[in-house]
């Protein structure tokens, strides 16, 4: 099914699969929740590790649309077709094991400038190249990718609004 990079068409009709799609979805999202929690704990541990990432300022109203649309829209599709869909590659068995290395790699490397943080980011990268290896279905870790960034950065975005409303 899968053509060209991207289509609002694919897109609608692997949404429409009900369970086929959103199971992958949704084992995505709890693999990468795993992720999250692994990468995390040498700075529970260590709480001075510098994981060399910075914040988006969301000081006003076109900051925080600006950071809104940067944080939540972009990344799952820019990161999923980037690093996953035309980084990896199935050619044979070591190419596709380097290929995702390279994507991941990569993908740390928008993220962080820390030895510390680029190891994070590969870990968060994971679930994402597995889903997409696993499922050769772009759609799956990209949809989840956006959830998790919907309810992550989206729940920032909205307790920015209101902080600005009530101001």
């Amino acid at each position: 099914m899968q053509k060209g990079y991207f289509s609002i068409k694919e897109l609608k009709a692997n949404v429409a699969k009900g369970k086929k799609f959103w199971v992958p979805v949704a084992l995505t999202i709890l693999g990468l929740i795993l992720a999250y929690v692994v990468s995390y704990l040498p700075k529970m541990l260590f709480p001075n590790l510098n994981d060399g990432m910075i914040g988006l300022k969301r000081d006003n109203w076109i900051k925080l649309i600006l950071f809104a649309i940067s944080t939540i829209v972009f990344p799952s599709l820019a990161e999923e077709l980037f690093y996953r869909k035309a980084l990896i590659n199935f050619q044979s068995k070591t190419i596709l094991f380097v290929s995702t290395i390279i994507g991941l790699f990569l993908f740390a490397l928008e993220h962080s400038l820390s030895w510390y943080g680029i190891l994070m980011a590969m870990i968060w990268g994971i679930p994402f190249s597995i889903s997409y290896i696993k499922t050769k279905n772009i759609y799956i870790p990209m949809m989840a990718h956006f959830i998790v960034d919907l309810l992550g950065n989206g729940s920032s975005v909205i307790i920015t609004a209101i902080y600005f409303l009530n101001k």
